[in-house]
């Protein structure tokens, strides 16, 4: 239910709309959360947390993804239209494809890129499973091991096929947004090179997770930062 910011001999751990979130999904209750920290604490449990809490358990599981075993497809519906229909003109969710099905929403992409991007988006998100029931999902930490370039050739030798087969059809801004498209889609991880103002060049290693109203967000492994290019400025894009 939290989210452990520093290891030492007096860990600090934040509470986030999405760590409680996370936590309610797991099985915990407002109620239950309540009654541990308030166990912990000396002092009771602060005013803005409390409000915390309370805010994100009544919005908790407001937003429902899963997969349509009929379709083939991933199902987002909601009981609050209005949350839906924001959901379906958010620019920032423009590459999962998501179309009006009846009262709900769907996409090609796979449920749990679905969840990801719609909690990175801070939509109040839960993903179920075939029977409908909440289903935790975790994010895979990536390793500290150095990979076998063998595995990372295999691994990524279809969207590698894909973004060469596009160059050259249809002009070079077609393929570029083609290829931007293709590794969001995938949350793959790309090399960037960027023109700068001055003129020059910079390559950027970034794992790709949004696209919209002209620009590329990504996560910058090395700087351990977030960044936002324009898509104008953009180059080349290509498999590290």
């Amino acid at each position: 239910m939290a989210l452990r910011e520093s290891r030492a001999q007096a860990s600090t751990y934040r509470f986030t709309a999405g760590s409680i979130g996370a936590g309610m999904t797991e099985g915990e209750t407002a109620d239950s959360i309540r009654a541990f920290l308030g166990g912990l604490s000396l002092t009771g449990i602060p005013q803005p947390l409390e409000y915390l809490i309370e805010s994100t358990a009544a919005r908790h599981g407001l937003v429902r993804v899963r997969a349509d075993d009929a379709s083939g497809r991933t199902r987002v519906d909601s009981r609050d239209p209005a949350l839906l229909d924001a959901i379906a003109v958010d620019q920032a969710l423009r590459s999962l494809g998501l179309v009006r099905d009846g009262s709900a929403l769907v996409s090609r992409v796979v449920r749990d890129a679905v969840y990801w991007s719609l909690a990175d988006a801070r939509y109040p998100v839960v993903a179920l499973d075939a029977l409908g029931t909440a289903e935790p999902l975790h994010r895979r930490a990536a390793g500290a091991a150095p990979v076998d370039s063998d595995v990372l050739t295999a691994a990524y030798a279809r969207l590698v096929a894909v973004l060469r087969a596009g160059h050259g059809t249809e002009g070079e801004e077609g393929w570029l947004d083609r290829e931007l498209e293709l590794a969001v889609r995938a949350r793959a991880e790309i090399v960037v090179v960027v023109r700068m103002p001055d003129g020059g060049e910079r390559a950027f290693t970034l794992e790709a997770s949004g696209l919209g109203g002209g620009r590329l967000r990504g996560r910058d492994r090395a700087a351990d930062i977030e960044r936002t290019l324009p898509v104008s400025s953009i180059v080349s894009v290509r498999a590290p």
